[in-house]
């Protein structure tokens, strides 16, 4: 769209805004703390007595149903808006009264009061699934002239769940709210396009701005895992505040200066803040004893120390290996919570019937197993199965769990010496292949197929790789070995 045209569409809704602002925004329902429902009522003005809008109700059993005007706006009557679910299967509607008064009659200021009338037929949805009750907004939302809605911190905003996202959105740089205060925009929140499905494309104003992790999962902008840039594998200073990339051979320079830095499930900003490619004095590899003297790109945190201690919290920095993505990866994937095996504690074996799955699968005698990382939610799991040595091979296999089966499988081999004939490899020098590796993080694509990042530590190197589940496999990549610097003069 032409810039002049875009402007001219703003002003033409200004005027909306200016008449509706005092009822636009984010709504939160009022119950107690402990309270096992939840609500969230959006409406975004379109006319001066026209809204869209969207409800979300969680009930008791973690289940979410959305009411939303996707079928066209709903007019204003008598200071209530008043929403029939569409098709005529059911004899059910909202209510959402703007002007809802206390006992007494005292009106409630930024209160909607929501009630519900189901007539014939059965409700479409859960029947101890009510939305009814008061919804008190959240004044750090506002929307925006031309239906985006902002949240709002300090003198910053960032786009957010509830505004009206078709075909392309256009991130400006500043923005006017409340009262006539302008906002800097600092990017997308990570669920701002959940029930944006129709989302084709987002263009932001500058390379500062930042899309949240898994911001893009939900809407119609193509994922190409081979167009997309990769990540790089990183380490910490001994503060866990500043990370460098080493340099290797081919290694090409990020072009993102404000990435995002990958432990676990935390993902947090970044800034490039160095450069020694090039420096004679400079070491390639892991340099933890000499931080500042690796070669390679350094980037620092942009989140407070408390936030710093709280993403690495029960990791020493030379326990962690990291990594540093742009904001294409991050806003395409979603990083699930994990626990994960971590040197010394005690090894777990993989279920057995899963052990028994693999070794069917492979046609093999398995010497032992090892669970890797299981997601928090109990929905999947990494686990490592070798099997005995055969004709001077050793096999190993990482299998992506997925309930009780399995999901994805890779399978890894290596010649052995004689003399180690019956040992287990992971006590054998194999250039990082076996043994249990350090999950960095599991990414989830748009599809739900997962990325896991790993890092193998062995005595002095670190071989970094992922596993990429496609169909029934797991795809193995190839990141970078570092070298391991133990005495620094």
């Amino acid at each position: 769209m032409p810039l002049k045209i875009f402007i001219t569409a703003l002003c033409s809704l200004s005027c909306v805004f200016a008449a509706a602002q005092d009822w636009g925004g984010r709504y939160k329902l009022q119950l107690p703390e402990d309270a096992e429902v939840q609500g969230d009522l959006f409406l975004v003005p379109v006319g001066p007595e026209q809204t869209e809008f969207l409800l979300t109700v969680v009930n008791k059993a973690g289940d979410t149903i959305v009411y939303d005007s996707t079928d066209g706006p709903v007019s204003l009557s008598d200071g209530k808006f008043i929403w029939r679910f569409p098709g005529g299967e059911f004899d059910y509607t909202l209510t959402m009264d703007l002007y809802p008064e206390a006992d007494g009659g005292i009106p409630l200021e930024n209160t909607i009061k929501v009630s519900e009338n189901v007539g014939a037929g059965a409700p479409p949805y859960p029947i101890d699934l009510s939305p009814d009750g008061l919804y008190r907004r959240d004044l750090s939302y506002f929307v925006a002239p031309n239906g985006y809605m902002y949240h709002a911190d300090g003198d910053k905003c960032a786009l957010a769940m509830g505004g009206i996202y078709n075909g392309r959105v256009d991130l400006p740089s500043t923005v006017v709210g409340p009262f006539g205060k302008v906002f800097s925009v600092s990017g997308i929140e990570s669920d701002a396009f959940a029930y944006s499905h129709s989302l084709s494309q987002v263009t932001i104003a500058d390379a500062g701005q930042r899309v949240a992790p898994g911001a893009l999962t939900w809407t119609e902008i193509p994922y190409d895992w081979d167009k997309i840039a990769k990540p790089f594998f990183a380490y910490p200073c001994k503060t866990r505040d500043r990370f460098v990339i080493p340099y290797y051979d081919g290694f090409k320079c990020p072009e993102n200066k404000y990435p995002w830095v990958i432990f676990k499930q935390n993902v947090a900003p970044s800034q490039q803040s160095g450069n020694t490619i090039g420096n004679d004095s400079a070491l390639s590899g892991r340099v933890d004893q000499a931080f500042d003297r690796t070669m390679g790109v350094y980037y620092t945190l942009q989140i407070p120390k408390a936030e710093v201690n709280k993403m690495f919290r029960g990791y020493e920095a030379m326990e962690i290996e990291a990594l540093v993505a742009d904001m294409v990866f991050v806003a395409f994937h979603t990083f699930p919570a994990f626990g994960r095996w971590k040197f010394p504690e005690k090894v777990q074996n993989a279920p057995k019937a899963i052990v028994n799955q693999i070794a069917k699968k492979y046609g093999r005698e398995v010497m032992y197993s090892r669970r890797v990382a299981w997601l928090r939610d109990g929905y999947g799991e990494l686990d490592l199965v070798e099997f005995q040595h055969k004709n001077h091979q050793a096999m190993v296999v990482f299998a992506w769990i997925s309930g009780n089966d399995v999901a994805a499988t890779c399978s890894l081999t290596t010649e052995i010496e004689s003399e180690f004939e019956d040992a287990d490899v992971w006590n054998v020098d194999d250039d990082g292949t076996f043994g249990i590796p350090d999950v960095v993080t599991i990414a989830k694509d748009p599809d739900g197929n997962v990325i896991i990042f790993l890092a193998k530590n062995a005595p002095e190197s670190i071989t970094c790789f992922a596993l990429r589940q496609v169909g029934d496999k797991l795809e193995r990549i190839d990141f970078d070995q570092w070298y391991r610097y133990v005495d620094i003069l």
